[in-house]
């Protein structure tokens, strides 16, 4: 068809909010960086600028609107004070503690001067030029579990975090806690916090990362953990989400096994109004076994989606999954589990179970267990079941005079009570009892 005569005009490019807002800060980071992580920060930032944020059309976010994220992302990591009495809820001076305020290191509520020998606990910001071979490994990992474009984001905007680093057969008997506290204040805040954690060979630790929040105002946290764990180590990792009802949190935890390796990772999920959870792990090494088990208590109109990957690479590798959730009011979960085998993985054993009790009338759940088995000899099983309370068994509970909603949450407890009673550490099960009672105590018929 001819053009003569008509007047062609381009079309009107749409600005994404999100990239004008922070354009400017992923500058700052670009150029205050060393060389390494600057030009990395560069690639996630032209990565992020082309994929922009998901909408419900991309399959892997069709159950989490992001509509309104623009509104959130106001101001970047905005350092504010917070005192002891703050954080004492939380806070275990028998711990290793490292503790950051809206992404900034606090020394003040820290206790990291008198580490043990063969222990390295410290601001991510104080390592990236000392530690560049092992951190730059780690950060140039991808994983088809990877929560695109929320990773590269984190990459090209953090400022600061934990990095671990335990020796080689050093077994560590504290715990190391590295807590992340938001307080929104003003305008609302965006968070991007980074860990990295080195477990070498032989070596043993335990390691608690909580997100929790001392005001209730909206703010945007997008954390991501890169883990390694050495030949025949140890590493019990837990993550604690109680962050305030206005926030949106979406989080990546990515972890190496090797060979022969031993991880407890568990993930209890009870704040945040959307919480997004994405963990890999690859088993790169044979013998490797691995315990991915999460907990969520949702109420409210909360959602939490829990995406989950174990990627078998060599063979003679176990993995275990049991993921478990109580929704109330008009929550709504969403489990995604994904166990992939590849065709050098044989003798592989792996299991995978998603369960929930639907106590509110209008709560929803949207589970898909999935398995991608491409070598012959192994043993792998997937399921999910949802279910509600059993009126009989309450109604025996009202007989003894016990309320209604006592009874709900006893029995609710009892409904969870197997996964935190197998958690290798003592300390942390206790730890997280207690913050999971205070959400039990919520529910109600």
């Amino acid at each position: 068809m001819s053009t003569e005569g008509m007047t062609m005009t381009a079309k009107p490019q749409i600005k994404n909010p999100i990239l004008e807002r922070l354009k400017d800060e992923s500058q700052k980071r670009i150029d205050g960086s060393v060389p390494w992580l600057s030009q990395l920060r560069h690639r996630s930032w032209e990565r992020f600028s082309e994929t922009g944020v998901p909408t419900t059309r991309h399959e892997e976010w069709k159950y989490f609107n992001l509509s309104g994220l623009p509104s959130l992302i106001q101001e970047v990591e905005h350092s504010v004070d917070a005192s002891s009495h703050d954080v004492s809820d939380y806070l275990d001076p028998n711990d290793l503690n490292i503790v950051f305020v809206n992404g900034v290191f606090s020394s003040k509520l820290s206790n990291i001067n008198q580490i043990p020998n063969g222990i390295v606990v410290a601001p991510l910001a104080e390592s990236v030029a000392s530690q560049v071979g092992h951190i730059s490994d780690l950060f140039n990992r991808t994983s088809v579990n990877d929560p695109e474009p929320f990773l590269s984001l984190n990459t090209s905007l953090f400022k600061d975090g934990a990095f671990i680093k335990i020796d080689n057969n050093v077994i560590l008997e504290k715990i190391i806690h590295v807590l992340h506290v938001t307080s929104p204040s003003g305008n609302n805040v965006t968070v991007f916090p980074r860990t990295v954690i080195i477990v070498g060979k032989s070596a043993q630790a335990s390691i608690l990362e909580s997100y929790v929040a001392i005001k209730d105002g909206a703010y945007f946290i997008n954390p991501v953990t890169d883990m390694q764990v050495g030949e025949n180590a140890v590493l019990n990792y837990y993550k604690c989400q109680a962050d305030g009802p206005n926030a949106v949190h979406i989080g990546a935890v990515r972890v190496l096994q090797e060979a022969n390796s031993q991880l407890e990772a568990f993930a209890l999920t009870v704040g945040a109004s959307m919480a997004r959870n994405n963990i890999s792990v690859a088993s790169d090494g044979e013998g490797a076994d691995s315990i991915l088990d999460g907990l969520y208590i949702l109420s409210s109109s909360q959602q939490v989606d829990n995406h989950t990957l174990i990627d078998h690479r060599k063979p003679n590798c176990t993995s275990h999954q049991l993921y478990k959730g109580i929704l109330n009011d008009q929550s709504h979960a969403v489990f995604n589990g994904k166990i992939f085998v590849r065709p050098i993985a044989q003798k592989t054993n792996s299991y995978q179970l998603n369960k929930h009790l639907l106590l509110g009338k209008d709560s929803r759940v949207d589970t898909k267990p999935q398995l991608e088995i491409f070598a012959d000899d192994v043993k792998c099983t997937h399921g999910a079941t949802i279910g509600q309370l059993n009126e009989d068994e309450i109604f025996y509970f009202q007989t003894r005079c016990i309320s209604k909603d006592d009874a709900i949450r006893m029995l609710s407890r009892g409904f969870v009570d197997d996964l935190l009673d197998k958690l290798r550490d003592q300390n942390v099960r206790q730890k997280l009892s207690r913050l999971l009672s205070k959400k039990i105590n919520l529910l109600r018929s």
